[in-house]
């Protein structure tokens, strides 16, 4: 089972993995000669690819899991655009991925040398891949080259708290005056008058 801090870093790096690809398929669609996405979709592009992107990745960082979650983000982002358009308005459009899609279908994988738009999300799902993976990488060597060039004094804490035992030292008061100095010898019900 994930400890906290696995499942904080693997929910990190699934999150971060699916904005990168929806705003770098973004880029490529555009490049293509495509219509520029909304900022909204955009948005909802990468927080709808976030849990299956989060799910992919696993705890550790890995080539194979990275590719998974790429695609599947890129998938998602293909999916919205071809649903909602690029426009502000949320219609259902074809719009070039539908026409894209159909051709794909009949022709097969060599559309690919001639088609710009799936050699550019190709193309940005291989860089956002290789960024992603030697980006982490990066970013561990980083940290651990800061760790060693700070002094220890400023990595370590402060002196150690001790915390002392304290005996308790209540006392119960005791009565100054006896109220009751001798008990009634013989109990029972009052005798009748």
């Amino acid at each position: 089972m994930d400890t906290p801090p696995d499942r904080r870093v693997r929910a990190l790096r699934g999150v971060v993995a699916s904005a990168v690809t929806v705003l770098l398929a973004a880029l490529a669609h555009t490049v293509a000669g495509g219509d520029a996405p909304a900022p909204l979709l955009l948005g909802v592009a990468a927080v709808l690819a976030a849990p299956p992107a989060v799910a992919l990745v696993g705890k550790r960082p890995s080539v194979m899991r990275t590719t998974a979650a790429v695609l599947v983000a890129q998938l998602v982002f293909h999916g919205a655009f071809a649903l909602f358009g690029s426009g502000s308005t949320v219609v259902f459009t074809g719009g070039d991925h539908a026409h894209m899609g159909g051709h794909m279908m009949t022709t097969g994988a060599p559309v690919m040398a001639h088609d710009p738009m799936s050699f550019a999300h190709l193309t940005a799902a291989i860089v956002t891949v290789i960024m992603l993976h030697r980006g982490e990488w990066m970013l561990r060597a980083a940290g651990r080259g800061i760790h060693r060039l700070l002094p220890l004094r400023i990595m370590r804490l402060p002196h150690p708290v001790t915390m002392r035992c304290v005996r308790a030292t209540f006392r119960a008061p005791r009565p100054r005056t006896v109220l009751l100095v001798a008990g009634v010898g013989r109990r029972g019900p009052p005798l009748p008058a």
